[in-house]
């Protein structure tokens, strides 16, 4: 009778076991995307890159519509043919890609626009009209997701109450772009600072962020004196990638989103060096994407990897790390 009862208990627990096995389903990436960010990059967006990014698994593809803003006088500048973006958003659907599309928008000259706005009124304002005219255009070209700025809050940083008004802009603009696009819906917010964790994502589809996790390593281009930071080592980026990962998936919960975007990932900067294009960087970056991919894809909805170029031969290790992950 013992014998019995200890039979049916371990057949029970097989049972368990196989119906876990079953019931447990890895995670599927929704957008296996790639982006193109240097200074009016899209125009790299071509038949033969999109065939590469379908024959790596790839899906989706970044396109942004870049602007540049002028203090001075308080105005946006489009810099982008919208004429040639319906093209590049023609010919990425005819691949079979899906398009991920958004504002971005330099200072003047080409600087990143963070922390520069000192007077937000006009430039809220005028983002936000951008945005919806954006959305519009959006919907008229069947954009599968639409990211309604870019870090709009580091643009903000010396501005008092920053936070605040980084969440008012949200809000509205949200409301106003649902009205006239049907699609999904997502931010591109920094993850730099920390800051985004006090944003209100409420009401879109995706939390999304540029995802450029970094420590005290920087490094100031001598030509541009742009300065970009980045970590000591790839140990540290991995750590930082592994607590930001947990912030975003408590977002994803607080405010019940469908997942989570990484809009723009990169690495600028180990151990003090900037990370370019040459064949030593490219090893590097193949690393780095390996450390967000692995520990973010049973977590994170959409990848879109920056720097995915192809002008200098490309990466065969980058090439082995993002065909292994995204077929």
């Amino acid at each position: 009778m013992l014998r019995k009862k200890i039979l049916l208990v371990l057949l029970l627990l097989v049972l368990f076991c196989i119906l876990l096995v079953f019931q447990y389903k890895p995670k599927k990436i929704t957008f296996k995307g790639f982006g193109w960010y240097g200074y009016l990059a899209d125009d790299d967006i071509n038949e033969e890159v999109l065939k590469k990014i379908k024959a790596l698994g790839g899906n989706s593809v970044n396109i942004n519509v870049y602007y540049e803003y002028d203090p001075e006088n308080e105005s946006f500048i489009l810099l982008s043919n919208l004429t040639k973006i319906e093209e590049k958003i023609k010919i990425t659907h005819q691949n079979g890609q899906k398009v991920f599309l958004s504002p971005f928008v330099n200072l003047v000259g080409g600087h990143y626009l963070a922390n520069q706005i000192k007077k937000p009124e006009r430039f809220l304002k005028g983002a936000k009209n951008i945005s919806v005219t954006l959305a519009l255009f959006s919907q008229k070209n069947s954009v599968e997701i639409y990211g309604i700025w870019n870090e709009l809050g580091l643009a903000l940083l010396k501005v008092p109450n920053s936070t605040d008004l980084t969440n008012e802009w949200l809000q509205e603009t949200k409301r106003e772009v649902k009205k006239v696009f049907d699609n999904e819906i997502t931010t591109k917010e920094g993850v730099q600072l920390g800051i985004y964790e006090n944003y209100n994502f409420s009401g879109f589809d995706y939390i999304g962020v540029t995802f450029y996790p970094f420590t005290s390593s920087c490094y100031t281009d001598v030509y541009s004196n742009i300065t970009f930071c980045g970590v000591e080592s790839l140990e540290e980026y991995e750590k930082v990638v592994k607590k930001e990962l947990e912030r975003l998936t408590e977002l994803r919960e607080k405010f019940k989103s469908k997942g989570i975007i990484l809009g723009e990932i990169g690495i600028d900067v180990v151990g003090g060096k900037f990370v370019g294009d040459n064949n030593e960087s490219n090893k590097i970056r193949a690393k780095a994407y390996e450390i967000v991919l692995r520990n973010g894809k049973n977590k994170i909805d959409g990848f879109f990897f920056s720097r995915f170029e192809y002008k200098n031969g490309g990466s065969k290790e980058l090439d082995e790390v993002l065909s292994y992950y995204y077929k």
